[in-house]
């Protein structure tokens, strides 16, 4: 101990005289915090005196403009002085520039935070009164309401007490566990520790043990088989990073600039021409914005439509996907699920099978399609589904191909041909099922098909999944 205390108070006395404002607490706490490492606390240091630095620079070029812009916009008086600092620097000055951010930012904050900070009390009151009985319940099973978190979980829950409190007593199991495991491997994880082992989550060290049966050597060759796969992918990464677009490694260009990197330099010009960028409102990644700035003969308003339209595209796109996700959970939801015969609806009059969609489930037929033998699976389909319907018994089963020549009929199923009326088989079935003097027959119909976008556009009927239809 005296000896580590001596080697500390050498490092500080040379931290000292580099770094004379930083008191001798600060300095031995982090020598502590580093394990004695001076070269990591000298650049921890050399980063917090820039920073100072920095902060100097800026107060006294903008100091009393940033008091008086304090002073004068509301808006200002919450943000920190070192942001304001910032931004002026980064509108060189240009104080009406930075009064237009603020009252923009202003702005925006007010129409975001009426709903959440502003409202967030009221809106906690709302749902107090809202599931005040399911609140009672939770008290009786012993859950702490006054966690803001219980609120949020019956809301998303939609008032379901069971799932809250089984959500709420997984939350404490788990927390008791890890409590017990800090209990059980104390001693273990002590050693660990004092042997120099580092892990920033605590909780790693406690499974780790639990896994390993409490085996400190066990746990040491687990932590260091993991810290060399890191090892690897890190050397990996930064391998395959700096391959340049000829296949030179970085190494290999060592000592002079790859063409590589010269492509990220950027000249005084295009600083300034970011700068005016950014200042104008379009933001982004910096070499991305400068190419699509010199596609538009550097123009900042073309430059900036452009960004604003790529933007509207990407949440116009955004939105569709979203859209069709929705359509597919719902197409999703109406399907039947038939694991044996006696799960078959008795009222169906109609069925309808997509046979391009079928040629492709089981492998004999799809071997047969891909072998250019496409009225072979054409037949083959039609005389499996008039031997299932045999066992069946439904009225009317017709079987629908994009386009075939075979238009007769197999036993008791109706083959029959989109083309040329319709494009696909998919246009045909959502203009049968769009019908008005369908509409009731609908209710006494069902398609067999694996395509779940058709699945979505013809919902008012009863869809069953095609997979399911090898194990009738």
């Amino acid at each position: 101990m005296t000896s580590n205390q001596q080697t500390y108070d050498e490092q500080v006395r040379i931290l000292q005289e580099r770094f004379p404002r930083a008191s001798t607490n600060r300095l031995t706490h982090l020598l502590q915090k580093h394990a004695g490492d001076i070269d990591q606390v000298r650049a921890r240091l050399f980063r917090r005196d820039f920073r100072s630095n920095k902060w100097d620079s800026l107060e006294e070029r903008f100091g009393t403009t940033v008091t008086s812009l304090q002073q004068e916009i509301s808006s200002a008086q919450s943000l920190k002085r070192i942001r304001l600092l910032r931004l002026m620097e980064r509108f060189s000055g240009d104080v009406e520039e930075v009064r237009k951010f603020l009252q923009n930012v202003e702005e925006r904050d007010h129409d975001v935070n009426a709903d959440s900070r502003a409202c967030r009390r009221e809106r906690r009151e709302e749902l107090k009164s809202k599931y005040a009985t399911q609140l009672a319940a939770l008290t009786q099973a012993g859950i702490n309401v006054d966690c803001p978190c219980t609120l949020w979980q019956l809301e998303k829950n939609q008032g379901d007490v069971n799932k809250v409190i089984e959500k709420m007593s997984h939350r404490r199991e788990k927390k008791e566990k890890l409590a017990e495991l800090d209990t059980k491997y104390a001693s273990q994880i002590a050693q660990l520790e004092a042997d120099g082992i580092k892990i920033k989550n605590k909780r790693r060290l406690a499974h780790l043990l639990e896994k390993a049966d409490g085996q400190v050597d066990v746990v040491k060759q687990l932590i260091s088989e993991w810290k060399e796969k890191k090892g690897q992918h890190r050397e990996y990464r930064h391998r395959h990073r700096n391959i340049s677009p000829g296949g030179t490694t970085a190494q290999e260009t060592h000592g002079a600039a790859s063409c590589w990197r010269k492509r990220h330099e950027f000249s005084s010009d295009d600083i300034e021409n970011l700068k005016r960028l950014r200042s104008a409102g379009v933001y982004g990644h910096p070499m991305k914005i400068l190419a699509m700035y010199h596609e538009c003969n550097e123009s900042i308003e073309l430059t900036k439509a452009r960004k604003d339209h790529e933007r509207e595209m990407r949440n116009q796109q955004r939105e569709e996907r979203s859209l069709g996700s929705t359509l597919l959970a719902e197409a999703q939801t109406g399907y039947i699920t038939i694991d044996s015969r006696e799960d078959w609806p008795r009222d169906i009059e109609q069925v309808y099978l997509d046979g391009n969609n079928m040629m492709f489930v089981v492998n004999s037929l799809r071997r047969l399609c891909l072998n250019r033998a496409g009225k072979k699976t054409e037949r083959a389909l039609a005389e499996i589904a008039s031997a299932w319907n045999e066992q069946m018994h439904i009225p009317n089963v017709e079987i629908i191909f994009d386009a075939t020549s075979q238009l007769d009929q197999i036993g008791s199923v109706k083959i029959s041909s989109a083309k040329p009326t319709h494009r696909t088989t998919d246009d045909m079935l959502v203009e049968i099922a769009r019908k008005p003097e369908n509409r009731e027959k609908n209710k006494r119909t069902i398609i067999i098909t694996s395509d779940r976008a058709l699945a979505a556009l013809v919902s008012s009927y009863h869809i069953l999944f095609l997979g399911v239809l090898k194990k009738l």
